[in-house]
């Protein structure tokens, strides 16, 4: 039997071998069958062709190439990465495959790996257009402009009559704000291309950009004549006319022409609704009721009638129509969907338990529901339970990658359950998704606001506005980012949009007196600070501002007379006190500063800040005595104020009473675990001044949390317990990281040259104590000098 099997596997084997030219012929075969299949739009059928290439040589690229443009033409984006990494497996060097995935990579974000893709193309053809057009693309991503005209110019040299070469040209000038000569550029390639749309549709960015409503109707109705039957063209025309140009009988007329000629247009029908219902809702409800009876089994009409109803506050006559769709299945995918619209409602109500009842039963009869799961996340998130909204809406992503609200809440979920970078990155995928994502863009921008990527987050905000160009928390985050540009003309364009709203606004005027501030106007800036605070007097950067315009004209009695009317006004708010009793101090004037800050706290006995205030003026006056009665007021009024306990140890440890620092240290430890800073002193505390094998142990045990921080302070801690335990291998990372940090102090290369000295390594002990002795005297700590001094006699 044994031998038999053999037998088998040999034939096997010998067929295999024997058939391998005829499987590869026959391979050849299915994908050129595929690709005239192709050819002539039978895409289905041709991805059974190239499915069949693979069963037959599955180590063909060719065929899983052709797969991702069928998922390209398909849209769908996951499978087409997918199919062109195989394809990239089976032949990296392939030009149109790194081609490809190239072009995904600029449209994902992945601009340096796609300018790695360009350059691979570009090593085996160097004349490769599209290589250097995707080179061109990922610059200008990069805002790179310079590099990416001298690919463009070298991709017209190469074609020039290259519709994308010529595109990127319009393109370029466009991002470059050079309207002229992009509509200039843009005239030229339709000289060329007459009907070319890319090219058209980016002159219409540059006409709503500056606002040229006419010149956009006319390219529009230009548009219209080509494409009669393309239906964005007639709803842009349509919002253009009602929004931009305020010609409202007009586009409801260029509608209701569309209409009459496409009358199976749903779409088109419900966007005539929404026109409607912008200036006379009654009359919208009366036209969709008519469109209900024409087609009773239009179900998309009934939930716009539920959604308008819900918008004109009319729940309950909302609820009946739910309820009716309903009764009529309530197990279909309508049914469903009428059943998470129903646990909306009452989640809207803040009838939680019964929204959730709602939504647990669609989740029985359909498990992964993205309208169901979205809604039950919402919930839960409410609720505090992040990881099982993040579950839910993990679910949702893995189904749907273009989720972009699934997206969004998964990133608000991360954040609040301690993940900030996988939150950042769910945000970047919903802003990947959906450009004008309005939370994802604003959290986007604001990540590289912090890492000073200023232009990058001009961009991304930008790209948001063009699909919200009336938001006000984007047109304030791009005054911002435009002010900190010290773009004046850009920050003057955005004020003025913002005023263009007419909703007046504190953070606008603050931001106008910001600009001022720049601008060196403080006159200016004061007016307008006082805008900001007579629409919110608990506008602290607002009374800030004031107080350093005024401080700037060297005006004192002004100010100080502005914020006691201002406290007068609002004994209830802080920030009055606050700023006067800066004021004060500023200009050394303590006791008006203490006795400010004594008005505050008779008001406001837990506020946590005044009592820091007067500490530091008291420290300024070299009074320690002062200082820890000042944190022990504080602790008395606050005592689970973790910052006030840190600071009244600190306070002890300097005035040396170490015993009071350690309890103050442990308490704080007891009621936070996480607080790094209570570890680290508590930690070095123990090792330092209660050495003791056990309390060595313990702070070994309390410090190991930074065995790897990247924080010079807490690496030194950890390396420096280590050394007096005799642990020198886990001691010498943590006290070179430290003492190779830009923030290394004079002790933290006294500690690793302990540790050199004790590895018995004299050089590097030598070199490390002789930087520490130099730090110390430019320090001015002359007890670590002389203790310096002994350590390199000892060598």
């Amino acid at each position: 039997m044994k031998k038999m099997k053999q037998s088998i596997i040999a034939v096997a084997l010998l067929t295999a071998v024997t058939a391998c030219g005829s499987a590869e012929e026959s391979a050849d075969k299915f994908i050129e069958s595929g690709m005239a299949l192709m050819s002539e739009g039978e895409y289905d059928k041709a991805r059974l062709e190239f499915r069949n290439a693979i069963q037959i040589n599955p180590t063909e690229a060719e065929p899983y190439y052709q797969l991702s443009l069928i998922d390209e033409k398909k849209q769908n984006w996951k499978e087409m990465y997918a199919n062109l990494r195989a394809a990239q497996s089976l032949d990296p060097d392939n030009p149109k495959i790194i081609l490809k995935l190239g072009q995904i990579e600029v449209v994902s974000g992945q601009i340096q790996e796609a300018l790695d893709s360009a350059e691979k193309v570009l090593a085996i053809e160097p004349d490769n257009i599209d290589a250097i057009l995707l080179r061109a693309n990922a610059r200008m991503k990069q805002e790179n402009f310079g590099q990416a005209q001298k690919d463009i110019d070298k991709a017209l040299e190469i074609d020039e009559s290259s519709l994308d070469a010529l595109s990127y040209q319009v393109m370029i000038y466009k991002e470059a704000r050079k309207y002229p000569e992009a509509l200039n550029a843009a005239e030229k390639a339709l000289a060329i291309h007459p009907e070319a749309m890319p090219i058209k549709m980016i002159q219409l960015a540059i006409y709503d950009e500056q606002k040229n409503y006419q010149k956009m109707e006319s390219l529009y109705r230009e548009i219209m004549l080509d494409y009669p039957d393309e239906s964005w063209v007639v709803f842009s025309l349509v919002k253009l006319l009602n929004d931009g140009l305020n010609r409202h009988e007009d586009a409801k007329s260029e509608l209701v022409k569309y209409i009459n000629a496409n009358e199976n247009d749903t779409e088109a029908k419900l966007v005539y609704i929404k026109l409607l219902d912008s200036q006379n809702a009654d009359g919208a409800i009366d036209q969709l009721d008519k469109y209900i009876q024409q087609e009773p089994e239009n179900i998309e009409f009934r939930f716009a009638r539920v959604e308008m109803l819900i918008q004109q506050g009319k729940s309950t006559e909302a609820v009946d129509d739910l309820k009716e769709i309903i009764k009529a299945d309530a197990s279909s995918d309508i049914g469903l969907r009428a059943q998470v619209n129903l646990a909306s409602i009452e989640a809207s109500k803040e009838n939680f338990a019964e929204a959730e009842k709602i939504v647990d039963n669609v989740l029985v009869a359909s498990a992964e529901n993205e309208m169901a799961l979205l809604l039950k996340s919402k919930i839960q998130l409410r609720q505090g339970a992040y990881d099982a909204a993040i579950s839910n809406l993990r679910i949702i992503v893995r189904n749907n990658p273009n989720a972009d609200e699934a997206l969004v809440l998964l990133a608000q979920a991360y954040a609040n359950s301690g993940s900030p970078e996988l939150a950042q990155n769910s945000f970047r995928q919903a802003l990947s998704v959906n450009a004008k994502n309005v939370q994802a863009a604003l959290s986007v921008a604001q990540s590289m606001i912090r890492d000073n990527d200023l232009d990058r987050a001009e961009t991304v905000l930008m790209n948001a506005l063009r699909g919200n160009p009336e938001n006000q928390d984007l047109l304030q985050a791009l005054a911002q980012v435009r002010m900190r540009k010290q773009d004046w003309a850009g920050t003057g364009e955005t004020l003025k949009n913002l005023d263009g709203l007419g909703t007046a606004s504190a953070v606008n005027h603050l931001l106008s007196a910001q600009m001022y501030q720049g601008l060196e106007d403080q006159t200016l800036a004061i007016v307008e600070f006082e805008k900001a605070l007579e629409l919110n007097p608990g506008l602290n950067p607002a009374l800030q501002g004031l107080v350093a315009a005024h401080v700037q004209l060297e005006q004192k009695d002004a100010v100080v007379n502005y914020l006691q009317q201002h406290i007068s006004d609002h004994p209830e708010l802080i920030n009055g006190y606050a700023a006067l009793a800066s004021v004060y101090r500023e200009t050394g004037d303590s006791e008006q500063a203490l006795e400010t800050l004594e008005q505050g706290i008779s008001q406001h006995p837990d506020w946590v800040e005044s009592y820091r205030f007067i500490a530091d003026i008291h420290a300024r006056q070299n009074n320690p005595e002062k200082v820890i009665e000042a944190f022990k007021r504080g602790l008395d009024a606050n005592p689970e104020n973790n910052i006030l306990s840190m600071q009244l140890a600190s306070s002890y440890e300097a005035a040396g009473d170490f015993e009071q620092a350690r309890q103050l240290y442990e308490n704080v430890l007891a009621r936070d675990p996480s607080a790094d800073i209570a570890a680290n002193n508590l930690a070095s505390l123990l090792s330092e001044q209660f050495e003791s094998p056990e309390n060595l142990q313990r702070a070994l045990t309390i410090a190991s949390r930074f065995r790897d921080s990247q924080q010079p302070y807490f690496a030194d801690t950890f390396g420096w317990i280590n050394y007096k335990l005799g642990n020198y291998q886990d001691a010498r990372p943590a006290l070179e990281r430290a003492a190779s940090s830009d923030d290394a102090i004079a002790l933290f290369h006294y500690h690793l040259g302990c540790l050199y000295l004790a590895m018995e390594m004299p050089q590097k002990a030598r070199q490390t104590l002789e930087k520490a002795h130099q730090m110390a005297g430019e320090e001015n700590d002359n007890e670590l000098v002389d203790k310096v001094n002994i350590r390199l006699n000892q060598i």
